[in-house]
């Protein structure tokens, strides 16, 4: 197809194309009230709405036995997206995408804190990337479907080791069309690490309110590097406080000690709390102090330990005077 022409008169008049996404997005809306597809986003708003999967029957059979549901609700969305393409092929489907080289993303659906997305493991991308160094351990429940092709993923588990958390139990796990997995990020890391030519899953995730960070641990070794906010709020409210520090703005001490006394998550309250510290010694003190004696907080362990390794390598804030705050 010769395409040189019309994308030049784009340049100058896009009235056309305008008009060719209008058709998509029409399109796309008629694909979605079809009986094949109307009652999995009838259910995907239950279930980003809270609801246990299996109270959300047509969702739920996409990633039950014997697999022909999902077959034909991914390819009726195949059947309907060329159809539309064929009729404006210089146009795009209005569907959310992610762009990883390993592993493009289509978002299907979303609703509340879920998604529903393909996603194509390249197997040649896959190959010629470095091992792994670390873990990650999300906040977040996943389903994943093996519609075609076959991979290899490896599987880490979150335990202990000598009563601190640590990543252990690391194993490879074949995967093949028509396997359906379930793992529950807190706990267990799932990352697909290779596959034969191309591997197409479907995939449903749901935001853990119960469980806010990202942890990320060291392999081999197993121990904690990192950890962050999991929502994209806590994030960028993390970079504001850490450049706020990385200018040395101690005029900001008393707004980033509000954020330390807060309701935020763990993650920000933490990194605002070390920049405290890093600017005004005799803050982060008091504030390390007030955490540490409050057993209701959930940084109390971390802080008494910070505290006391503090004062083992500054012993002349050994009874400091109060941070006026």
């Amino acid at each position: 197809m010769e395409l040189r022409g019309p994308l030049a008169s784009l340049r100058h008049d896009d009235i056309e194309w305008k008009r060719g996404q209008q058709g998509l997005v029409k399109s796309l809306a008629a694909w979605r009230a079809e009986p094949v597809a109307a009652p999995v986003f009838a259910a995907m708003k239950r279930f980003g709405g809270g609801a246990a999967l299996e109270r959300c029957r047509a969702l739920a059979d996409l990633f039950a036995p014997p697999g022909e549901r999902a077959e034909h609700f991914v390819a009726s969305l195949i059947d309907a997206g060329i159809a539309a393409l064929d009729g404006y092929p210089l146009g795009q489907l209005p569907l959310r995408h992610g762009s990883r080289d390993a592993a493009p993303m289509l978002v299907l659906a979303q609703s509340g804190d879920a998604t529903l997305a393909l996603a194509a493991h390249d197997g040649g991308v896959l190959a010629m990337l470095p091992p792994a160094r670390t873990a990650r351990f999300r906040p977040v429940e996943t389903w994943v479907r093996v519609l075609s092709g076959s991979g290899v993923a490896e599987r880490v588990l979150l335990g202990e080791a000598d009563g601190v958390p640590a990543a252990i139990g690391a194993e490879q796990i074949a995967l093949g069309a028509g396997d359906v997995r379930y793992h529950h990020g807190p706990h267990e890391a799932f990352e697909v690490v290779g596959a034969s030519g191309a591997m197409i899953v479907l995939r449903l995730e749901r935001q853990l309110e119960e469980c806010g960070l990202v942890r990320e641990y060291a392999m081999p070794g197993g121990v904690l590097v990192h950890q962050a906010g999991a929502r994209p709020d806590d994030s960028r409210d993390e970079l504001i406080v850490a450049l706020l520090g990385g200018m040395g703005r101690i005029d900001a001490v008393p707004q980033m000690a509000r954020v330390v006394l807060g309701d935020g998550s763990d993650a920000l309250r933490w990194q605002a709390l070390r920049e405290v510290t890093a600017l005004d010694g005799a803050a982060g003190l008091e504030l390390l102090a007030q955490i540490a004696a409050d057993p209701e907080d959930t940084l109390a362990a971390q802080a008494g330990a910070a505290l006391a390794a503090l004062l083992a390598s500054r012993p002349d804030l050994e009874g400091a005077g109060t941070w006026p705050g």
